[in-house]
């Protein structure tokens, strides 16, 4: 597993929305404001709450005689509502000198909560838990990181190419088609080569920080055609792909995004020798540790010791154990 950061802190907290705009076919970036949040890393996740702050902690008194048919009322009786909160890595933070801070979420329209969290409008109130799991390790100076994310597991590499600003690296984000790709692509840079496996600084969510992008679309609307696992095994096959200024750099995969696409990075990885840094994604209610319900099956290192003793394997938590793993950990 991948460590989690010193000290870590995290509560309950309500934010106000400070933008919520569309970036394409079903995709939003929610921003966030708050008077101040706890120190968080890339790779680190929040738990919001897709329903209104005050009708959620409201308490009414039932009053209900015997024999009598009680009469419903609420907004948990009467309409549709997500009760749990909804995990979301985030996508970036601004420390704003004596005005807060920022927390940027991309999201994409999928069922309830997330319908909910498309209508927000700049005032409104959101409820938050977090920060929450552990992080990404950064690369050390002689390393490359390789980002690879696909539809909503690209907002972590956005947030991890902010601490990269500076250092060797290269993101790879994938989407089905052009109009689910949440990214700004800059027309001036032009569009990508015959192959489109070309890095370019087309992408302003990390040209911004000085890091080129590659991207596929699976029906080849945009960048490379085919996945975005076929662009990072083409970008590894080239000899001068991880050689900066004349000097061969060791590369390091960051991934999240649908589990095919992190399993096929992995394997990747291992085949190349190449260590990888696997953003996991599970259903969960608490966040905590709690529920139990986001169970992850990884390899053991000694498999005499507990848990599970005298087997090779056993189940982490993807919150609090990640949800950050080594790809070499996991057993799909």
């Amino acid at each position: 597993m991948v460590q989690h950061p010193e000290q870590q802190l995290r509560g309950q907290f309500t934010a106000v929305v400070g933008a919520n705009v569309s970036l394409c076919r079903e995709h939003y970036r929610l921003v966030l404001r708050l008077p101040e949040f706890p120190r968080t890393e890339p790779g680190q996740f929040l738990q919001l709450c897709c329903a209104d702050p005050e009708a959620v902690t409201e308490t009414r008194e039932l009053n209900w005689m015997d024999g009598e048919r009680p009469e419903p009322g609420g907004h948990e009786l009467m309409e549709p509502q997500a009760f749990l909160r909804r995990p979301f890595s985030l996508a970036g933070r601004r420390d704003r000198s004596g005005a807060g801070v920022e927390l940027d979420f991309i999201h994409r329209v999928v069922g309830l909560g997330t319908n909910w969290l498309s209508r927000l409008r700049v005032g409104d109130r959101v409820g938050l838990l977090g920060p929450l799991g552990n992080r990404f390790v950064l690369p050390e100076k002689d390393e490359i990181a390789l980002m690879v994310g696909g539809g909503v597991g690209i907002p972590p590499m956005i947030y991890l190419a902010e601490r990269l600003a500076g250092r060797a690296a290269v993101a790879f984000s994938g989407a089905l088609t052009r109009d689910l790709l949440p990214l700004t692509i800059d027309p001036v840079v032009g569009s990508p080569g015959a192959d489109g496996a070309e890095p370019l600084m087309s992408i302003g969510e990390f040209a911004r920080h000085g890091i080129p992008a590659v991207i596929s679309t699976d029906d080849g609307s945009y960048g490379f055609r085919g996945f975005v696992t076929q662009a990072l095994e083409k970008f590894l096959d080239a000899p001068a792909s991880l050689t900066r200024a004349g000097k061969a750099l060791r590369p390091v995969i960051y991934t999240c995004g649908p589990e095919p696409m992190m399993k096929r990075v992995a394997r990747i990885a291992s085949d190349r020798g190449i260590e990888c840094q696997v953003a996991v994604e599970r259903a969960m209610a608490c966040g905590m540790g709690t529920c139990q319900s986001c169970c992850i099956k990884v390899a053991k290192p000694d498999p005499a010791k507990p848990p599970l003793a005298g087997k090779d394997w056993c189940w982490r938590l993807a919150c609090t154990d990640g949800p950050i793993f080594r790809g070499s950990e996991l057993l799909w």
